[in-house]
């Protein structure tokens, strides 16, 4: 009896101690997501009062806590003003975006990319009305939990196109276009509800 009520007590320490090794993760995975919004941009031409809209789209892997890799593509093409007749900006990159979970539903983001620039613009006294570059763009903003795996995204964006001709100065500068993405974001899997 007395063999019984030992096995019977040390299987319950035993049991106790292990239940207090179990620890929820502090930063569960987020994995993957995609997203897709609009952007509406400055152009930097001239006086930088072309403004123009185009779709934005970005898929992002979560490769460390926080940090993932992000892949996106975005445009200013259609509307603006009488200035932006002959503007159109496309992008394609990729890069490191950080996004914070610690302040619940509302979440924000900082993110740093280089990829690849195709500009049409007026005539610049270059002879040429089409420009490509390796581009490299600084953003942030915040993400907001909307309902389910889906978040509603506003950022800025700030790019850097190097070596462009200015018929004003008549000598190469960097434009910086830049402008605000609004969308939505869908985020893969149960920790995309998480809030």
């Amino acid at each position: 009896m007395s063999a019984k009520l030992l096995v019977g007590i040390a299987v319950t320490l035993v049991s106790a101690s292990c239940a207090a090794q179990v620890a929820p993760a502090i930063h569960p995975p987020r994995s993957a997501a995609v997203g897709a919004g609009m952007m509406y941009s400055s152009g930097d031409w001239g006086s930088a009062d072309i403004n123009r809209w185009g779709p934005s789209a970005w898929a992002t892997v979560t490769i460390w806590h926080d940090f993932s890799v992000i892949a996106e593509g975005r445009s200013s093409f259609f509307g603006g003003n009488s200035n932006s007749f002959n503007f159109k900006y496309f992008t394609g990159g990729g890069g490191l975006i950080w996004i914070s979970d610690y302040y619940g539903r509302f979440q924000p983001l900082l993110k740093a990319e280089v990829g690849y620039g195709s500009l049409t613009h007026p005539p610049n006294a270059s002879g040429h009305l089409h420009d490509t570059r390796t581009i490299w763009t600084l953003g942030g903003g915040f993400e907001y939990h909307t309902y389910g795996n889906l978040w509603t995204r506003v950022e800025y964006s700030y790019d850097f196109f190097p070596n462009f001709h200015s018929s004003i100065t008549n000598k190469n500068s960097t434009l910086n276009p830049r402008g605000f993405t609004f969308g939505v974001t869908y985020r893969f899997g149960p920790s995309g509800s998480r809030y």
